[in-house]
């Protein structure tokens, strides 16, 4: 047999292929003809599985139901099909006269395709399996024989070099298209950190790249998948998947049902196979479907769902890829978007406690100092009409301050601003009072809570406002004292105060005022006295730190 001519005709006809395709169509039909077959089929080596990927008639006569049996082919693993484990264990081409026999190929195959004879060819490239030939005579043709071995075992090398050779090519040219396509939906995920409309366009470009019908995604939410933004979604199930979780809330990991949450799960058959057995895929008649998880610096965010309604369809592995290069793009996107919200709602937060703590201490010092005022005004005050009238404005602006620290933030509770606010108590007091009035802290303020930083400024001003209402000319010092459990505080005037001879006053008299004071104190557990010094009054008590 002339083993020239025929390699220089499929070497000169490979040259013409333009791609892959074309190059698998002309590689089996002038390997039939050449070898004097009806046929040429050739299966390609995928993740471990033999792919159907070109059957040609050496007349090169069409077939339609025939064509569409073949591509309907399920890939196949060395071990449902014995005869080709075989040509590859061994690395040489096998004669097979009998396919009937010996469970050598799938039944399935022996019924659709009526193989009288056939030589099946393995394909290797530098010690790597391509895939392989498998020339076929149909049931009562004439017999392969093994003069047909030599050609179809040359043939074969060729077939392998060209078919790896334009397999590389198409995977760098898939892979730049791949880059570019990450790269364009890239630029549309990240044009806005709206959280809501950066979903809405992954499930579009996502849809879009794979020629999906509808694509979603479903976000982790308190250990369920519900729903985010959806495509293209049927009308009639658009209520249900837009309301709905994917997961029970009881289930002890969101995306279970999906396996290994870090792989993509996909299938061309959903109905038939068991990896989507989870009710969710019954109640929806869905074909094909892809569930990528979207994952990125560690964090499972939720996942990726694209579907076929209309038609099965089955992911070659660039789409695949890309569809899992989209989905780590989208889940960066989406913890971006969560964390700028995140941010611009604490920046919010924040805002609005440096307003309160602005308003908080403007008004209170400002009410502290009509109440102030007022106190003086009923010191001095000996008209008996007038008095009530001071005294019922005096109790409206002590139910103003009450109400302005129950609907505002108190100021910073840290050291600085505590100190801050005490110390403007002390100017505005020395500014209408006209007593020279000073402040020291010894210890960090900082460990005081809010409660304790509340009760002790409600104690300093209504001990202020004792001591303006008294009209004492003497000095006015307040002290702080922090120790490891305990907080001790003091306010001190040396000018006037209780009775002359009384060293120490169990009860404060009731027109100083101290009665809520003293409730205040001891319902935070702490103490409180009033003492009366030779020339003048002090209060002094205690209150317990956490």
């Amino acid at each position: 047999m002339d083993f020239l001519s025929p390699l220089i005709e499929i070497s000169a006809a490979i040259d013409s292929a333009r791609s892959t395709e074309s190059l698998l169509k002309i590689l089996a039909r002038r390997t039939a003809e050449a070898c004097g077959v009806e046929r040429c089929s050739i299966f390609l080596w995928r993740d471990n599985r033999l792919v159907p990927a070109m059957a040609q008639f050496a007349s090169g006569a069409t077939a339609p139901n025939l064509w569409q049996a073949f591509a309907a082919l399920e890939p196949c693993g060395l071990d449902d099909a014995p005869v080709l484990a075989r040509a590859l264990r061994e690395r040489r081409v096998v004669l097979v006269q009998e396919p009937l026999e010996g469970g050598l190929f799938p039944p399935h195959w022996i019924e659709t395709f009526d193989p009288g004879s056939l030589l099946v060819v393995p394909l290797l490239r530098r010690d790597r399996f391509v895939g392989v030939l498998v020339l076929d005579n149909r049931s009562g043709g004439a017999p392969i024989t093994e003069a047909h071995v030599r050609l179809a075992r040359a043939i074969g090398a060729q077939a392998a070099l060209a078919i790896a050779s334009a397999r590389l090519e198409e995977e760098t040219r898939n892979r730049l298209r791949e880059t570019e396509t990450l790269r364009t939906v890239g630029r549309v995920i990240g044009s806005t950190l709206d959280l809501q409309e950066v979903a809405r366009r992954i499930t579009r470009e996502a849809a879009r790249v794979v020629g999906a019908d509808s694509a979603g995604i479903y976000v982790e939410d308190n250990r369920s998948l519900r729903p985010l933004a959806g495509y293209r979604i049927p009308r009639e199930f658009l209520e249900t998947l837009r309301t709905e979780a994917i997961v029970h809330p009881d289930t002890p990991r969101p995306g279970r049902f999906l396996g290994e949450p870090r792989k993509s799960l996909w299938s061309d058959d959903v109905r038939n196979d068991p990896a989507f057995g989870h009710e969710v895929f019954r109640r929806f008649p869905v074909q094909s479907i892809v569930v990528t998880p979207l994952q990125a610096l560690d964090e499972w965010v939720g996942v990726l769902v694209c579907a076929w309604w209309t038609q099965r369809r089955r992911l070659a592995p660039g789409e695949l890829r890309l569809i899992e290069g989209i989905a780590t793009q989208a889940a960066l996107a989406i913890i971006n978007a969560r964390l700028y919200a995140k941010a611009d709602a604490m920046a919010v937060q924040r805002e609005r406690m440096r307003m309160d703590s602005i308003l908080h201490d403007t008004l209170s010092q400002t009410l502290f100092s009509v109440a102030l005022r007022l106190g003086l005004f009923l010191h001095e005050c000996r008209s008996a009409k007038l008095r009530p009238k001071l005294e019922a404005i005096k109790q409206d602006v002590a139910l103003m301050m009450a109400q302005v620290r129950q609907l505002l933030a108190p100021g910073p509770t840290g050291d600085h601003g505590f100190s801050a606010r005490i110390q403007g108590l002390v100017h505005e007091f020395r500014n209408l009072s006209g007593i020279p009035a000073e402040f020291t802290q010894h210890g960090d303020g900082g460990r005081l809570g809010p409660q304790v930083q509340e009760a002790l400024q409600k104690t300093f001003e209504e001990g202020l406002a004792v001591v303006a209402r008294q009209g004492h000319q003497g000095r006015v010092t307040i002290l702080l004292e922090l120790s490891t459990d305990e907080v001790q505080f003091e306010l001190a005037d040396d000018d006037g105060g209780a009775p002359a001879g009384v060293e120490r006053l169990t009860e404060p008299p009731a027109d100083w005022g101290f009665d809520r004071t003293v409730q205040r104190i001891k319902s935070l557990s702490g103490k409180i006295e009033f003492w009366n010094r030779p020339s003048g009054f002090r209060l002094r008590g205690t209150l317990p730190l956490p």
